[in-house]
This record gives C-alpha cells, sequence and structure tokens, in this order.
C-alpha cells in the first residue's frame, strides 16, 4: 500500500474520535457535521475500492469489511442527517458500528499475531473500545450527566483505536517488525 493508505488512517481515527466527541458536546453545528459526514463517507468508499485487492488474508480482510460495513452504515448516517435534521436516529447507530467494527477487526488482528509482544495494543484497543461503548451507552441513557459520560467513552474508544491504528501503520512501515 501507499505512504497515503498506511499511515493516513493513523490521523483520520482520532481526529474523527476528537471531532465526534465535539459534535456530542454540541461545539460544532449539525450542518458542520453533515459536511464532515459527507467527507467521511466519500473517503472511506475510494479507501475500500481502492484497498480491495491489497486488503487480503485473515487480517486485512477483517478490515476491509469494517471498511465496507462502516462505509455502508456511513452513508446511512449522512443520508440520515440530509432527510431528518434533528430526529436523527441512525446517529446512535452510526456510532455504535464505529465503535463495535473496529473492536471485532482488533479482536481478529490479535488473535492472528501470535509472536510480537505489540500484538496487545490490539487487544486493549478492543478492550477500551467495549469500554467506551459502555460508557457512551450509559450517558445516551442519562443515567449519569449524559455529555461528559458520553464523551468519556467516547475518549476511551479513540484511545483505544488510535493505538492499534498508531501500532499497525508502524508494523505496516517496517517499524516493528512481523
Amino acid at each position: 500500500m501507499g505512504v497515503l493508505k498506511d499511515v493516513g488512517p493513523a490521523g483520520l481515527v482520532p481526529a474523527a474520535w476528537i471531532f465526534a466527541a465535539a459534535a456530542v458536546l454540541g461545539v460544532v453545528t449539525a450542518r458542520t457535521v453533515l459536511i464532515a459526514m459527507t467527507v467521511m463517507s466519500v473517503l472511506l468508499v475510494i479507501f475500500f475500492v481502492a484497498t480491495l485487492s491489497e486488503m487480503t488474508g485473515p487480517v486485512l480482510s477483517a478490515w476491509q469489511r469494517v471498511l465496507g460495513v462502516g462505509a455502508v452504515v456511513n452513508v446511512l448516517g449522512t443520508v440520515d442527517l440530509l432527510v431528518t435534521p434533528g430526529a436523527d436516529p441512525f446517529a446512535a447507530l452510526t456510532l455504535y458500528a464505529w465503535i463495535l467494527l473496529p473492536a471485532a477487526a482488533y479482536v481478529r488482528t490479535w488473535a492472528a499475531m501470535s509472536g510480537p509482544a505489540y500484538r496487545h495494543v490490539y487487544l486493549v484497543g478492543a478492550l477500551l473500545s467495549l469500554s467506551g461503548s459502555i460508557l457512551f451507552a450509559i450517558g445516551g441513557a442519562a443515567l449519569l450527566d449524559a455529555a461528559t459520560v458520553a464523551v468519556g467513552g467516547m475518549a476511551l474508544v479513540g484511545i483505544g483505536q488510535t493505538a492499534g491504528i498508531v501500532t499497525a501503520a508502524l508494523q505496516n512501515g517496517g517499524r516493528l517488525g512481523t
């Protein structure tokens, strides 16, 4: 894969979670969220198509499925923002998809690797995503201070997924070995 395809996600993943947290906090407008979701949908489809022949094998094919399903869910969330502004029934589905799909792929990545110690970063990324999804759900249910708890959950997800994607970028770049 090219350099941009290898390292681009290491910057985009944390940026996406920071932006999502800002949206939950109401720091960005609904129009800004719509624009960001549109851009993300386009990038996901392009990345999915551009990497079809390259993302093979047990680990990369799992991530190719994450891209494919994630792109569909993201497009649905984008259309939802256009069709039902303010109601957005797919907003939670889109967020949970981006929490849980990578978590499953991180478990798959961890299980497929048998040697290097850094493989445990993938398991930790999955566990942080799952923990974050629970906190996000608690915040969404308004059991505590909804925004604070939801954003705390998103922070766990963002940290776990960023650690995993940075590890993958370093691994793919040959900086961590195989």
